[in-house]
């Protein structure tokens, strides 16, 4: 019985020996095998995004809002502009008066509109109406 336990033993021992060597590699073979492929698979799914996952609605959200904007449009140039008071020779009411402050609107570039105005003398008496209308810009015109 000892030598058929023997001859067993070393049947076991051949085969090992015979087959050892070569299911190791084959092991390692499929493991260098595996981690090759897992590996590359992210890189094939990536599609641009960290840890290989693709774009979401809050990654897009998120690059529509880092993106720098646009430049706004240059403004036009304004339509009213401010008259500062000022003083002027009247023809009409044949004094000098005092024009209130107020504002113009451009109508054309070569003509403006003026609200109506309430003139004094220089020192706060006589006031007068001035109809609005247009007139040309104030830096043409003498009257009010």
């Amino acid at each position: 019985m000892l030598q058929r336990h023997m001859e067993t033993t070393n049947a076991t021992r051949d085969f090992r020996g015979f087959c050892g060597g070569d299911v190791t590699r084959m092991r390692a073979a499929i493991i260098t095998a595996g981690l090759l492929l897992l590996c590359a698979a992210p890189a094939v799914s990536a599609q641009g995004l960290p840890g290989g996952r693709p774009a979401d609605a809050i990654d897009r959200a998120r690059g529509l809002a880092t993106q720098p904007l646009s430049a706004p449009p240059a403004p036009q140039g304004s339509a009213e502009r401010y008259v500062p008071p000022r003083r002027v020779y009247s023809p009409a009411q044949g004094r000098e008066v005092l024009v209130p402050g107020h504002y113009e609107r451009d109508v054309n570039g070569q003509r403006v509109e003026t609200p109506p105005l309430v003139t004094t003398t220089p020192d706060g008496r006589n006031p007068t109406i001035v109809p609005g209308g247009e007139r040309p810009p104030v830096e043409q015109r003498a009257a009010p």
